[in-house]
């Protein structure tokens, strides 16, 4: 009787854990827009693009975040931003080795590299206070 109430006990427990991550998926997988750091594993997961993941941490305080604009011209929108710096430099050698070419001409505030997706779009730009990077991946929908 009591091997039976904890198996009772374990599979209840488990449906609510599935309930919950299937809750959690769901909810995430739907979303127009995240904010998050890389603590967050599965929003991290889910919402960052394998580049940002990659780059380098040129700051201890960054944070990530996703947009899924629609409309006329939909795009997905990957953010790295990295605060307390404005040098690039780690960043221009790290898309360069990643076979990114810096346009000469960007209609965005910034530097833009493009890579071999047609559709895909890197812009870099620097702000000032507070001084932080951030990295901006534009990938249109087509």
């Amino acid at each position: 009787m009591k091997k039976l109430t904890t198996i009772n006990a374990l599979l209840i427990t488990g449906f609510i854990v599935c309930l919950f991550v299937a809750f959690k998926y769901f909810t995430l997988e739907f979303s127009d827009s995240a904010e998050y750091t890389e603590k967050d594993i599965i929003e991290y997961k889910l919402y960052t693009h394998n580049l940002l993941k990659n780059v380098p941490r040129i700051s201890g305080f960054y944070k990530f975040s996703y947009s899924n604009m629609s409309g006329p011209n939909p795009a997905l929108i990957y953010r790295a931003k990295f605060f307390g710096t404005t040098d690039t430099k780690q960043i221009s050698t790290y898309l360069k080795k990643r076979g990114y070419i810096k346009e000469s001409m960007c209609n965005l505030a910034g530097s833009c590299w493009s890579g071999k997706k047609l559709n895909e779009t890197v812009l870099v730009s620097v702000e000032n206070n507070p001084n932080a990077v951030q990295i901006e991946i534009i990938e249109k929908i087509q």
